[in-house]
């Protein structure tokens, strides 16, 4: 709803639904509201106290469509995860044996042999010969193809009539609507790198060498925008990506708690941007290192290491500047030099 109306030109101001809440109570102490009511301390309220409040500015045209593509696209993913599940599921149920054959069904291989092969009979009436020239259409090594082929052949446990039919009907119907969820997945990767390519920054975003191909770094710098002044300041991109905890404190009491109210989706971006980078940087596999050696769980670890990022980001995205990999290293060991000093 926000983006909606931003995008349609409205001025709209972040409220705090509790700040709502208590300033219903100077207006109607004995606690009754209704949405008119509510909407009239809501307005009044951003009259009066509106010094503390900052609207939100609007992307940029190139920046919403950017944005959008890669959350469709991500839907989309997530439409071919819950078909997947439900093929794994309906084969497991009666035909076992591509289970073990194709680690992939989103490969065109894999949905093809289905097809002609939905039940365990039809697979029965399949010769090696036929095997080994549909293997070899499908670009399979000899040595693979064979292999395959014992797997198909395994025995396997006799399964009712009635429930072969209806599953192999359930399966067809999967596999229908697989077939084009995982079309329609390449098709938004391919307009998204293709779009991604157009933008003004693509060279600032680019300079993250760690995924240049993909659709993790135009989903993370879509959800960045390009409005001026939408972060002011590192902490915030983090608290917003969800990325560092929250502290709440009175007294001798304080505990530090998981947050869950953030972008889910830029979450997911700088996460598995995280999870990548520890194969082709130096620093971020030493960091996420420093943090299992203190005791940090897998999934903590890698959140630490995304805030980092996300502070490098910050930075990038401020000053309209390239990641120089050798300066962030530089920096490092300067620190690293001034902690010495200081011990």
């Amino acid at each position: 709803m926000v983006e909606v109306l931003l995008n349609h030109g409205v001025v709209v101001y972040p409220v705090n639904p509790k700040s709502l809440d208590r300033a219903r109570d100077r207006y109607r102490p004995n606690g009754g509201h209704a949405d008119w009511f509510d909407a009239f301390v809501l307005g009044n309220s951003l009259r009066v106290d509106h010094m503390p409040l900052a609207a939100l500015r609007p992307d940029s045209d190139e920046s919403v469509e950017l944005k959008m593509l890669t959350r469709d696209r991500l839907r989309a993913s997530q439409n071919q995860t819950r078909c997947l599940n439900l093929l794994t599921q309906t084969l497991k149920e009666y035909y076992r044996r591509p289970l073990e054959v194709f680690p992939d069904f989103t490969t065109h291989m894999a949905l093809v042999f289905l097809r002609r092969f939905p039940t365990p009979e039809s697979l029965d009436k399949l010769t090696r010969g036929r095997w080994l020239k549909f293997a070899k259409e499908h670009r399979r090594s000899d040595s693979r193809a064979q292999e395959m082929w014992d797997q198909l052949r395994a025995p396997q446990l006799p399964v009712k009539a009635h429930i072969t039919r209806v599953q192999s009907r359930q399966l067809l119907h999967v596999i229908d609507e697989l077939s084009l969820i995982v079309a329609s997945v390449k098709d938004y990767d391919q307009e998204i790198e293709r779009f991604f390519l157009t933008l003004k920054t693509v060279d600032i975003a680019r300079s993250l060498h760690t995924c240049k191909t993909g659709i993790i770094l135009p989903t993370l710098w879509a959800e960045l925008g390009d409005a001026p002044g939408r972060w002011e300041s590192f902490r915030h991109l983090q608290g917003y990506a969800g990325t560092t905890p929250y502290t709440k404190q009175s007294g001798k009491s304080k505990t530090v708690l998981f947050r869950y109210g953030c972008n889910k989706v830029l979450r997911y971006a700088i996460h598995w941007y995280a999870i990548h980078s520890l194969k082709k940087c130096v620093w971020s596999k030493a960091y996420y290192q420093r943090q299992r050696n203190h005791g940090k769980s897998y999934n903590q670890a890698i959140r630490a290491l995304s805030a980092k990022w996300l502070k490098i980001i910050y930075v990038m995205w401020r000053d309209q500047v390239q990641y120089d990999e050798n300066s962030h290293l530089a920096n490092i060991g300067r620190q690293n030099l001034n902690l010495l000093k200081i011990a």
